[in-house]
């Protein structure tokens, strides 16, 4: 699937998101880094090997001052070439109010 169809598909615009953040699976803590952030999700890259529907829990700073920690489910996967780093699209789950309006109010600024 190509980038554009998959942007389509979205129900909301993501922006470059390129942070280290903290997530945690089974029991263990790992360290990632963000590649995209929208209100719905965002987009990770690491060397662990995850599946797709496994739930996570992301810890992350938008900005300076604002962390969040939230629970997510793992949508889909993409192994990038030459590497043994995947980038993988999660999804947020029962995401605050609060957290939605500061992810919008990043994105509109970063356009």
């Amino acid at each position: 699937m190509n980038r554009l169809s998959e942007a389509a598909k979205r129900r909301y615009p993501r922006k470059a998101f390129r942070k280290k953040l903290s997530f945690m699976f089974g029991g263990k803590a790992n360290m990632a880094f963000g590649v995209e952030i929208g209100e719905g999700g965002m987009s990770i890259k690491t060397n662990e090997t995850l599946a797709v529907d496994q739930k996570l829990i992301l810890n992350f700073f938008l900005s300076e001052k604002d962390f969040f920690s939230i629970r997510a489910t793992l949508r889909n996967v993409a192994s990038l070439a030459n590497t043994t780093e995947t980038i993988y699209g999660v999804s947020f789950d029962d995401v605050p109010i609060a957290l939605r309006r500061q992810i919008r109010t990043y994105v509109a600024r970063t356009i």
